[in-house]
């Protein structure tokens, strides 16, 4: 095996292991260092035992009435006055709006001429027929049948009248009643939510768009909102508690009464933890409660899902994932006196299997904190009730990981490159390109092999021809490149004395 490939093989070893060797104890002491300054989140025990455990989806609600009527208006008719506003209240039976009725009066007196001219009219019908009676008696009988045609067709026309009478008599009877209702009054008790003023000449109403819009009184219902990712997690029916935004404390209970699967249009699209730039669409659904007591109009709440949090216990109970088990002991990740984390052992009582939970007698109290247990955990960790620190940590260690691989990969990987042939010793300043046939001398220079394949030994220098003839590329070591030159004339000048005497030189 040549000298190059003994010193590549060595060089290789070597760095290998120094590699090695960095990275562990980096590595490990690095762990061991973060295992002491690593923050670990706590939480109050008070907060998560409380009557919300953070993990449950809510979503957001507003109070509005149970029920909400449109007031319809006659398109036929012009509104003269109207007496209510926007946030009235009203009872059943007030007033909220009249017609203009000079024009309804000025028609029904009309209507009335006219009837009577159909009444006239048919009397003069009955006075023709009873003098044709009479005259047919006097004449003679072959005008009998002339007379009877006549009788008749009286009778058709009489009876036409009879019935424009009839007609004319209903267009009476509901124009004054017109007149006479004027004034539209409220259906409900309620408040008024609405007044579509721009349209009152010529509304024909109906649907959303009623005249006026009144809000039931009395009996509520919560509107909700959910994303279509959560739609499916409810149904008609599906119980759910009603929270205040105020002081969460207090709840209604109640249950899912109506879905409205049409999707809501809104101008923003507030989906919560949106990362792909898209967002879920909205869906509304209804809550019936079960008692409305000290629910306002427009009050803005929480609604989520009721799994029985709301019901009141004696003593603690813990969510089953805080608590790890050991054989038969139970233990929690709990903050000490000093601020840092400490395994200490619990005792349980009750399981609640639907709910998931432990009822803790012995070893923790609301005014402790404690952690979620995971495989990072130790005892001494430091603590923190600041989540941002813990992000904070968490992109530490990524810097570090990140910057010590790329350090590595980067400074190992560029000196093996800068390997060509041959080994660097240190403090060389290469003069060239090293060729793949160079061979590394003795003091650490190069040198290229003759013909013969055998390297000149005594061709030293920082540039030169050595005995093939070929450029010899030498790596200055130490400061003796200028040696290394005098060297290399005086090997030219004893090689020259050599070929001239060459008894002498034997």
């Amino acid at each position: 095996m040549s000298k190059k490939i003994k010193a590549f093989i060595i060089f290789l070893v070597v760095a290998v292991i120094v590699a090695a060797a960095v990275f562990f104890v980096k590595k490990f002491m690095k762990k061991d260092s973060e295992s002491e300054g690593r923050l670990v989140y706590v939480e109050s025990v008070k907060n998560i035992t409380g009557a919300y455990v953070g993990l449950d989806n809510r979503y957001m609600g507003i109070v509005e009435a149970q029920e909400t009527k449109q007031v319809e208006k006659d398109g036929d008719k012009k509104v003269k006055e109207i007496f209510v506003k926007i946030g009235d209240v009203v009872k059943k039976d007030d007033p909220l709006f009249s017609y203009d009725t000079d024009e309804m009066e000025l028609d029904l007196q009309k209507m009335e001429l006219e009837l009577d001219n159909i009444k006239n009219t048919i009397s003069g019908y009955n006075d023709e027929i009873n003098d044709l009676i009479k005259q047919r008696e006097l004449a003679p009988a072959e005008d009998n049948l002339n007379y009877t045609s006549q009788i008749n067709n009286l009778y058709a026309m009489v009876k036409e009248c009879e019935y424009e009478l009839s007609t004319k008599q209903l267009e009476i009877d509901r124009q004054r009643e017109s007149v006479n209702s004027a004034t539209v009054f409220s259906p409900m008790d309620g408040v008024i939510k609405k007044i579509n003023q721009d349209n009152n000449s010529g509304y024909q109403g109906g649907g959303e768009n009623g005249f006026i819009t009144i809000m039931a009184n009395g009996d509520y219902r919560v509107k909700g909102t959910i994303s279509e990712t959560s739609i499916g997690s409810i149904m008609a029916g599906t119980p759910v508690i009603v929270r205040s935004r105020v002081d969460q404390n207090v709840v209604w209970k109640g249950a899912v009464s109506k879905i409205d699967y049409e999707p809501q249009s809104s101008g923003n699209n507030d989906y919560y933890g949106g990362m792909s730039g898209e967002s879920a669409s909205k869906y509304a659904f209804y809550v019936n409660l079960e008692d409305c007591s000290g629910l306002m109009l427009g009050q803005h709440l929480y609604i989520e899902l009721d799994h029985g949090q709301s019901v009141a216990r004696e003593g603690l109970y813990l969510p089953s994932y805080y608590l790890v088990q050991d054989g038969n002991d139970y233990y929690v990740w709990a903050r000490d006196n000093n601020k840092k984390i400490e395994k200490r052992k619990i005792t349980v009582g009750e399981y609640i299997e639907e709910e998931e939970l432990y009822q803790i007698t012995d070893g923790l109290s609301e005014s402790d904190y404690i952690a979620f247990p995971d495989g990072n955990i130790s005892e001494g960790c430091k603590t923190t009730t600041n989540y941002e620190d813990i992000m904070n940590q968490m992109d530490d260690i990524d810097d570090f990981d990140g910057g010590f691989n790329g350090g590595f990969d980067d400074s190992f990987d560029g000196g093996y490159d800068n390997y060509d042939g041959g080994m660097v010793p240190d403090g060389a300043i290469p003069a060239g390109d090293i060729d793949s046939d160079t061979v590394m001398m003795p003091d650490g220079s190069y040198d290229y092999p003759g013909e013969d394949g055998n390297v000149n030994e005594n061709d030293f220098g920082e540039t030169g021809v050595n005995d093939s003839g070929r450029d010899v590329k030498i790596y200055e070591t130490d400061g003796a490149g200028d040696n290394a030159g005098d060297a290399a004339d005086s090997a030219d000048d004893a090689e020259n004395a050599a070929d001239d005497n060459p008894g002498q030189a034997r």
